[in-house]
């Protein structure tokens, strides 16, 4: 029989005294090289040249805007610049700065999907070298790789670097912002010179990016606060000169702006989210409801959607971290995590949905924090690396296959081009086109480039919480010999798909002739001139 089989003595031999000594060798040999892997000169710029090319690849997929890309580019296309001064069209609400960008750049290279998605994508490339610059700041060698190779693949970075929304240039923004104050944390004194650099990068921000009030909350707030713990006088009343020109620059911002988009902020903050519940957007200030204590536990691992990380996997090091820093009195942390704070306290407010892709802006932070309390997890773990080996290859491995996907095939969210195309190409003269009404907004977009008029459509009615009205208003489609229907941003909610209740209504009053699907998207041909059926809906 084998030592190990023999309970007792033997085997609390084997675990206490042999067992380490196996695996200590082991654990010498993983850390050699890992230590040599990680301070690589290369390996940064391998990274970022990976997260270069995984932007690229999404960027270059051409893929059709989706509803919410079709949205902002109407605003672009049909505005001029001083007219995007004014309240947006359909409930849209953007900062002056990315439209003006983003109205440039149709200007100067044409109104095609590419120059609408060029500052998003340069915004994404940019954001890659300045978390390498944020994270060395921070960050041990070994640490600064993990954020990075995290930040590279991040599913939502990816998709955002090439969508017509500012959610791509909220993260360079805040990175930009995070730069310059780390900085200043770092010195007793504030120079003149710094204090007018951060006072008007801070201030610009705000016209840039709606997110940067959190983050310009945050750091003025944490500065000052270890500014007056450490006595640093002459530092305390500068930073409080340049909260007061970014509170002005804010009030300026929300009296030209936000006060003329009230109805559209209104209005987003209906469509994200009702009411204070667990599937809510907004926090309640006083949870008085088990649902309500619960929010905060989603709010808890909605933080970690911006990283594409699992929160099962990511809460660990992220904990840890946090604990470290609050042990430490680790200013610079309090840096990164203060504006989550502020922008929860905008959710309370009903004013900043704490949710999704609102919230990419806090990914960096999170990625840095995640980053160190793996760090920390592999110190105190030294001599069993599995369990940091583990962590590592949890958080990594799924994203790492994601990538691998996106270069092959880059995400397509809603591919109405293709199904506009063929109805161009099939159309004969006296087709009447009926527009599901989500399909309007993007179908309007591209109707130029396929020849299409306002005069050649009829639109859908919006009549989700009645839809016998559906019903209804495709009966005056009778008598058609020939109508084609176009779909897309479908909804299917409470127990309905709405494009199954069209087809079978139409299947039951007419003939189909021809379809065409594709992802997101899809066009119908009906014959509508035969009787009505005995069948009815």
């Amino acid at each position: 029989m084998s030592e190990l089989s023999i309970p007792g003595t033997n085997l609390r031999s084997f675990i206490f005294r042999k067992l380490p000594a196996i695996l200590t060798p082991i654990s010498d040999i993983v850390t050699a090289k890992s230590n040599i892997f990680f301070t690589s000169k290369r390996l940064p710029w391998m990274i970022i040249f990976l997260g270069v090319a995984l932007r690229l690849a999404q960027y270059l997929a051409n893929r059709s805007l989706w509803l919410d890309e079709s949205y902002i580019a109407l605003n672009i296309v049909q505005r001029s610049f001083s007219q995007l001064f004014g309240p947006l069209d359909y409930h849209q609400v953007a900062p002056i700065g990315f439209l003006l960008i983003e109205k440039v750049a149709v200007q100067a290279f044409g109104n095609t999907e590419y120059a609408l998605r060029l500052f998003p994508l340069f915004s994404g490339i940019v954001a890659l070298l300045l978390l390498y610059k944020l994270a060395s700041w921070y960050l041990a060698p070994r640490a600064t790789i993990i954020a990075l190779g995290l930040f590279s693949i991040a599913d939502p970075l990816i998709y955002y670097s090439s969508e017509v929304k500012q959610y791509s240039s909220d993260v360079a923004v805040a990175l930009i912002l995070y730069l310059i104050a780390v900085r200043c944390s770092e010195r007793e004194k504030l120079t003149l010179g710094q204090a007018t650099i951060l006072g008007i990068v801070g201030s610009i921000a705000i016209w840039f990016s709606h997110p940067a009030i959190f983050i310009l909350a945050g750091i003025g707030t944490t500065l000052t606060l270890v500014s007056l713990k450490n006595k640093e006088w002459q530092k305390t009343s500068r930073l409080s000169i340049v909260a007061s020109f970014w509170l002005l620059n804010f009030v300026l911002f929300y009296f030209v702006f936000v006060r003329k988009d009230l109805s559209n902020i209104e209005s987003l903050a209906t469509a994200w989210g009702q009411g204070r519940t667990t599937a809510g957007v907004f926090m309640p200030f006083l949870p008085l409801s088990l649902s309500e204590i619960i929010w905060f536990v989603k709010a808890f691992t909605e933080i970690f959607f911006p990283t594409g990380l699992s929160a099962a996997v990511a809460a660990l090091p992220f904990i840890v971290a946090c604990v470290s820093a609050l042990q430490q009195r680790n200013g610079k942390f309090f840096i990164l995590l203060s504006p989550i704070v502020f922008a929860l306290l905008a959710s309370g407010f009903d004013r900043y949905p704490f949710s999704g892709r609102l919230l990419l802006f806090v990914c960096p932070a999170v990625l840095i924090v995640i980053a160190d309390g793996l760090n920390e997890i592999r110190d105190k773990t030294r001599h069993a690396p599995i369990i940091w080996i583990t962590v590592v290859a949890l958080l990594f491995f799924p994203r790492v296959i994601d990538a691998t996907y996106y270069l092959k095939e880059p995400r397509t969210r809603e591919e109405i081009r293709p199904a506009i195309s063929y109805l161009k190409e099939h159309r004969r003269d006296k087709d009447v086109i009926y527009l599901y009404c989500m399909a309007y907004y993007s179908f309007k977009y591209y109707q130029n480039k396929y020849g299409f008029t306002d005069n050649d459509y009829i639109v859908g009615i919006w009549s989700r919480d009645n839809w016998r009205k559906y019903i209804a208003d495709l009966d005056k489609l009778r008598g058609h010999p020939r109508v084609w229907l176009v779909f897309s941003h479908v909804y299917r909610g409470n127990g309905v798909d709405q494009e199954r209740l069209y087809l079978y209504h139409l299947d039951s009053i007419g003939k189909k002739l021809d379809s065409f699907n594709t992802v997101g998207a899809a066009v119908y041909l009906y014959d509508l001139t035969g009787p009505l059926p005995s069948k009815q809906l």
